[in-house]
């Protein structure tokens, strides 16, 4: 073992193995990489590279009949009908069944055929393993997806005008075709070497290799790993030294030796990024652009090796200085820290603070005594006992002044202002020790606070966009379910399931309207538009709407409402969800047979309205957590509540200046709203 520790062929092996195995894990990395995103699906045609290439040629066939529709116009130059004619030329060879393995068929309107690359006497259908259908209107060089013209409630295709009707219907105005398009799945595909054949070969490659480039590139990269292990271990032995022999580049203070290689470091770092975003944005996804930019890989690769190289390279002189113990030594920042550092704890034990307020009390009391006794005899000494004497009291007065800004800074940080800042400017060097200390204890502490709020916005940030995430897939599943609802469907079981979708995506979308809404509510950042308002009448009118619910479910709404007119100072949008969520939550979770109370009263400059109600389940829950998000009163969760009604309340209550309290007695619920009076 001592033999190969010393001995130089094992290095040069080890270095040889460090840069083949950052080489070749650096590659089979890319390689993992460039076929990642033909990872997953049942076949190569789920892959989002062969829906891009399948959009391409949809748009050449689009292209090629707004050419020729171009060619029609007769105001056209010589020079603009032979480029369009080159262009019809090139599409026409680009889409011939010879040189791809694309085969589409072009219908009109009414479902006629216009043109097709098929072999007469085929079907599409036979010639390819699905069938993809996308629309385009004569003149324009692209397509549409056809799917995408009955997502929208309006059931317009994109790009289309209310007086433009769907694919496969006349217009009076445009003309409307319809592409019938595929591919041949990858047993099927012919001789043609195109890019849908590329990326046939792609897929295949990928699945059946993705794992081996991993386990390959886990393997180099333990071995680059031993071998950095054996270099580092075998640093600094030399044969028949027994001690660590340094090289020249421990000649070198470490410093001065870190910072040109963590300069080259980076400068290889950002060099290797710059190639590893080109070769994502021309090689990964793109194999019809890997012969021109196929020399990416290895420059990639090769700038691993060198930055694995600068890091092998500091790592060892850094291992040699350890074993030799000279890092500190041959360190020129220690050895300059060493030096200041031995003489500052010279003079501090020389001078330690006692000692020092010691020795300047001596020599004032000696220079006081003195210039005492000699005022009696010599005026210049009396004034130079006055000078000494306001020399010391104007000290102590700078002591005592900064030691009373050192006190306030203290009560208005121990007061909970976390942002108050001492002023250590002409402050003892003592005292300014400790208001600095003070000061970093109230930044750190404020940092703590700033950062839980952070932590907090983030929580409503993220509901709220995972929210508005959730919306867009919602109305596409409610239109479709529409939609449904519309056709004549003959199985009950089918109208029973298309029921529950209609009464299950209704729920979450109202599920996803309350939690923004209790996301934005709060937070605070709803806009609150205080006016008078009248209480009473807001009260009839939500009970017009709620009585027709709360009688099915056999429940006696009773109120008190004062005489007149019960103004109050709130917003009237946000009043009248709370007082809507009130009701809802009587009709949800109300015991059947029971009455609801309602009670309105006046004064005090306050108007308190009380929502009383018999539970259906067991409140086993206190009432502070029941205003809490996504809690709800009865555990078992078969009704169709989301949790978010009472704390949606209480949030818009405070947002208007008023007061949300909820009292349990038993299964007596109370919900109490006091808002301001409008006088």
């Amino acid at each position: 073992m001592k033999r190969i520790q010393d001995g130089i062929p094992g290095k040069l092996i080890a270095w040889m193995l460090l840069f083949c195995a950052v080489f070749m894990g650096a590659s089979c990395g890319l390689k993992a990489l460039q076929a990642a995103p033909y990872l997953g699906g049942e076949s190569y045609q789920d892959t989002g590279q062969f829906r891009n290439l399948l959009r391409e040629y949809q748009n050449q066939i689009a292209e090629a009949f707004a050419l020729d529709h171009e060619l029609e116009q007769a105001d056209l130059t010589y020079v603009e009908r032979q480029q369009i004619m080159e262009r019809m030329q090139q599409l026409e060879q680009s889409l011939d069944p010879s040189a791809t393995n694309f085969r589409f068929v072009v219908r009109s309107a009414g479902g006629e055929v216009v043109t097709s690359n098929l072999e007469e006497g085929t079907i599409l259908a036979d010639q390819v393993q699905e069938i993809n259908y996308a629309f385009f209107i004569l003149g324009e060089f692209f397509t549409s997806d056809a799917g995408e013209a009955y997502a929208a409630e309006s059931s317009i295709p994109p790009g289309l005008s209310e007086n433009t009707t769907s694919p496969g219907k006349t217009s009076q105005e445009k003309t409307v075709y319809t592409v019938e398009c595929g591919v041949p799945s990858m047993d099927q595909l012919g001789t043609v070497q195109d890019d849908f054949a590329q990326i046939s070969y792609r897929y295949y490659q990928a699945n059946y290799c993705f794992s081996q480039w991993l386990i390959i590139a886990g393997v180099c990269l333990a071995a680059a790993a031993a071998a950095l292990f054996f270099i580092l271990w075998a640093a600094g032995h030399k044969a028949g030294v027994e001690q660590i022999v340094p090289t020249w580049q421990e000649a070198i203070f470490f410093d001065l030796y870190l910072m040109v290689m963590v300069i080259a470091g980076t400068a290889l770092f950002a060099l290797g990024w710059y190639l590893l975003e080109c070769f994502y944005s021309y090689v990964v996804g793109r194999p019809q652009l890997e012969p021109e930019y196929g020399w990416l890989s290895a420059a990639v690769a090769a700038v691993c090796v060198l930055f694995a190289a600068v890091i092998a390279l500091t790592l060892r002189t850094l291992a040699v200085r350890l074993k030799a113990h000279t890092l500190a030594r041959t360190t020129l920042i220690c050895r300059i820290c060493g030096w200041l550092w031995r003489s500052g704890l010279e003079l501090v034990r020389s001078l330690p603070l006692l000692w020092r307020i010691i020795a300047a009390f001596g020599a004032y009391f000696f220079a006081n005594v003195i210039l005492f006794t000699r005022s009696m005899y010599d005026g210049w000494a009396g004034l130079l006992w006055w000078l000494l004497n306001g020399a010391v009291l104007l000290l102590l007065c700078w002591w005592s002044l900064g030691f009373r800004k050192l006190r306030r800074g203290s009560q208005a940080i121990a007061a909970g202002n976390l942002s108050h800042q001492i002023d250590t400017h002409r402050m003892p060097h003592d005292l300014r020790c400790h208001a600095e200390d003070l000061n970093n204890i109230s930044q750190g502490m404020a940092e703590a606070v700033d950062e839980q709020m952070k932590s907090e916005r983030f929580k409503a940030e993220l509901i709220t966009n995972v929210s508005h995430d959730l919306k867009t897939p919602l109305t596409s599943i409610i239109n479709y379910v529409d939609l449904l609802k519309t056709t004549d469907q003959t199985d009950p079981k089918a109208l029973e399931y298309i029921e529950v979708l209609d009464r299950k995506s209704q729920r979450l979308k109202k599920l996803t309207e309350d939690l923004v809404e209790a996301s934005k509510a709060s937070t605070g950042v709803l806009s609150v538009n205080r006016e008078k308002i009248g209480m009473a009448q807001l009260i009839d009118q939500a009970l017009g709407e709620w009585t027709e619910k709360l009688e099915d479910r056999k429940l006696t709404v009773v109120t008190a409402l004062p005489e007149g007119e019960t103004w109050v100072y709130a917003d009237g949008r946000h009043l009248w969800r709370v007082i809507d969520n009130l009701l809802s939550n009587c009709s949800k979770y109300a015991m059947e047979g029971t009455r609801v109370y309602l009670d309105l009263s006046r004064g005090h400059g306050q108007v308190t309205l009380s929502v009383k109600n018999i539970s259906r389940e067991p409140l086993n829950v206190p009432p502070e957590q029941l205003m809490e998000r996504f809690v709800r009163g009865e555990e078992s969760r078969t009704t169709e509540g989301s949790g978010l009604g009472l704390s949606i309340a209480r949030s818009l209550t405070e947002l208007q200046g008023g007061t949300f309290d909820l009292t349990v007695d038993g299964d007596l619920f109370k919900a109490i709203v006091s808002l301001p009076q409008a006088n």
